[in-house]
Order: C-alpha cells, then sequence, then structure tokens
C-alpha cells in the first residue's frame, strides 16, 4: 500500500475504529498496514460499457461481470430460473479458469461448429 499522509492515516483509525470488532478482526487478519479503505471500488459495468463505446479497452474483473455483460448483450427476454443459474455458473466457472467449465466451453465450441458442418452435408 501507498503511503499514506498523517491526516489519512489519522482518517484511517477512526474508520477502524468505527467497524464492529467482527470487522476489525478481518482486517487485522490480513494484516492492518496492508488494508486501503480508501480503495475505489472496482466500475460498474454500465460504466465500462460506456467506456467501450467510446473506443476505450475495459477489462473484465470477475466472473459476475462475464455474466451481467452476457445478459446485457443477448437482450434475452424469456428465459427459465435453470438458463440463469446455467449462465452465471459457468461464467465464474471459466472466468477462475476452472477444468470442468472450460471442457463445457469447448464442447459447446466443437458443437456449433459440428452441426453447422451436418446442415452444409443435407
Amino acid at each position: 500500500m501507498a503511503k499514506l499522509t498523517p491526516e489519512e492515516e489519522k482518517q484511517k483509525k477512526a474508520i477502524f475504529d468505527a467497524m464492529s470488532p467482527r470487522g476489525q478482526k478481518h482486517i487485522l487478519k490480513k494484516g492492518y498496514d496492508e488494508w486501503d479503505p480508501f480503495m475505489k471500488p472496482k466500475e460498474p459495468l454500465a460504466y465500462k460499457l460506456k467506456q467501450e463505446a467510446k473506443g476505450e479497452k475495459v477489462s473484465i474483473d470477475t466472473g459476475h461481470e462475464l455474466y451481467e455483460r452476457f445478459f446485457a448483450e443477448r437482450k434475452i427476454t424469456d428465459y427459465s430460473a435453470q438458463y440463469v443459474k446455467g449462465v452465471l455458473e459457468i461464467s465464474q466457472g471459466l472466468f477462475r479458469e476452472q477444468d470442468l467449465y472450460q471442457g463445457m466451453y469447448d464442447f459447446s465450441c466443437w458443437y456449433e461448429k459440428w452441426c453447422k458442418q451436418e446442415e452444409g452435408e443435407e
């Protein structure tokens, strides 16, 4: 963490003191010196989409953002709870680079290509 000014150090201490004992315990477990209460929050997806529209490069930080982007771009109006659950599960699995979800993705890509080849042969 970057060096804090004396004023920021006072603010940091005040924030820490105002926290619940459970919250303080969590901070102490990770290390008070490493804790940055002034960290900026992650950008919401809507803001990132606006940045992309302007031609700026934007990264996806979580599997949930991948899930949100999928639904924002697909504009699906009629879907089941199971469909939503599946999208959330695979988006998080792919983001975390889990083999189970990579296998599902690879198979889906292969299957789509195979179906198109089958349609072309008829």
